[in-house]
C-alpha cells in the first residue's frame, strides 16, 4: 500500500513538472504581430522610395518664351523645384545702342523679390562674365540652336540651390538688323522658346 502511494504521487510530481515545462515558441503564435511589423516597415520603405524617385525624375517640363510679335508662352513662371521650394524664372531682354534686343537673359529669383538681371541665383556672386549658359545671345542662333555655342541644351548644376537646371531651346528665330554691313552683319532676336526642367543633385 506504500508503494503504491508513493508512486501516486511521484507520478503526480511527474505530470506537474512536465505541464510547467515552458512551449516552444511557434510560428503561428509571433506571426500576426510580426505581419504587423513587416508591413508597416514595407510601407515606409515604398514611400522613402517613391519620394526618391520623384526628387530624382524631376520637374515637369516649364515653357518659357520671348517674342517680337507675339506670346504664345510666358515670359515669366513660378518654378517650385524637385525639393519643394519655390523660385520664380523669368526672361528678360536686353537691348543694344538701338533699342534692339540682342540678347535674352534667364533669370532665377524668390517670388518676393524683382525680376532683374542683378541678383540672379543663377549667378549668386554677381561676379561671372562672357557668355554664361544663361544668357541667349541673337548672334549664337544665326546657325540654329544645335549649332550654337552651348547646343540645343544647356545644363546648369545648382549646388546651393540642390537641384540641376536643364534648358532646352526649342524654338529660335534671329533677323538681320536694319542697316548692318554685309561683311559684318548683326542680328537680333525675334523668338525664342524655352523648356525648362529640374532634378535634384
Amino acid at each position: 500500500m506504500l508503494q503504491e502511494t508513493t508512486f501516486r504521487r511521484v507520478g503526480s510530481r511527474s505530470r506537474r513538472e512536465k505541464s510547467e515545462t515552458p512551449r516552444p515558441l511557434r510560428a503561428i503564435d509571433w506571426y500576426p504581430q510580426n505581419r504587423r511589423v513587416a508591413l508597416t516597415l514595407v510601407f515606409l520603405a515604398l514611400i522613402t522610395i517613391a519620394s526618391a524617385r520623384s526628387e530624382t525624375a524631376g520637374t515637369p517640363p516649364i515653357t518659357l518664351a520671348y517674342s517680337a510679335t507675339q506670346r504664345s508662352h510666358p515670359s515669366s513662371v513660378i518654378l517650385k523645384s524637385p525639393r519643394g521650394a519655390t523660385y520664380r524664372l523669368s526672361l528678360i531682354p536686353d537691348f543694344d545702342i538701338g533699342k534692339r534686343v540682342v540678347v535674352v537673359e534667364l533669370v532665377l529669383h524668390r517670388p518676393s523679390e524683382q525680376a532683374t538681371l542683378y541678383g540672379s541665383l543663377l549667378d549668386p556672386t554677381g561676379m561671372l562674365h562672357g557668355y554664361q549658359p544663361y544668357t541667349f545671345g541673337a548672334f549664337d542662333y544665326v546657325n540654329g540652336a544645335k549649332k550654337s555655342g552651348y547646343g540645343a541644351t544647356r545644363v546648369m548644376k545648382l549646388k546651393k540651390l540642390g537641384m540641376e537646371m536643364r534648358v532646352t531651346v526649342t524654338r529660335v528665330h534671329v533677323v538681320p538688323t536694319a542697316g548692318d554691313s554685309a561683311r559684318t552683319p548683326e542680328y537680333k532676336l525675334h523668338d525664342l522658346t524655352l523648356e525648362i526642367t529640374t532634378r535634384s543633385l
